[in-house]
């Protein structure tokens, strides 16, 4: 009991980054930016739902991003350079397209169609309308209430009314 493996489940983000050992490959900005990268992947799934397959596309991603960027880096300033790398850094992006799609299709994959079974493009015009129509009910009340209050202030006020009274008076002087 308690052997090796028993206990707390390690979080996905945490054992992606614990499995590529990042400080042996990359110096310090890459291993952020590797850091970075796997955030964002990351933050478009639910950690329930990803599996080994997941996970290795995510840090292959991540990794494909920053050795062009590292080879990216190296060339600046050297058209030469830049020519021989090009080649290199189509073949990783074309890469990184098939792993994109694998990954979403995996995802795809694990939608439930009867989930979403009988949803509609109506029923969210519908919803959308029911809170439009919500958003101005509280605007015309919140006016309302103002309305009330400014002449409820207002009552004693006379304003105005006396000023034509006041003309023809001065006139008859």
């Amino acid at each position: 009991m308690g052997g090796k493996g028993s206990g707390k489940p390690k979080s996905i983000k945490k054992l992606i980054k614990d499995i590529l050992p990042t400080k042996d490959i990359f110096d310090e900005n890459e291993a952020e930016m590797y850091d970075d990268f796997i955030n964002a992947y990351l933050s478009d799934f639910d950690k329930d739902e990803l599996i080994s397959s997941d996970m290795d596309d995510i840090m292959n991603l991540a990794m494909n991003k920053v050795l062009s960027f590292r080879l990216l880096k190296e060339s600046k300033g050297d058209t030469d350079r830049q020519l021989d790398i090009a080649a290199t850094i189509e073949k990783l992006n074309k890469h990184n397209e098939k792993l994109k799609e694998s990954l979403s299709t995996r995802r795809r994959d694990r939608i439930d169609p009867n989930e979403l079974k009988g949803f509609s493009i109506v029923d969210l015009a519908v919803a959308y309308d029911q809170d439009v129509r919500e958003k101005q009910m509280r605007r015309i009340n919140k006016i309302r209430k103002e309305e009330k209050e400014m002449l409820k202030s207002r009552e004693n006020y006379d304003g105005n009314r006396y000023d034509i009274a006041e003309v023809n008076e001065e006139d008859d002087d």
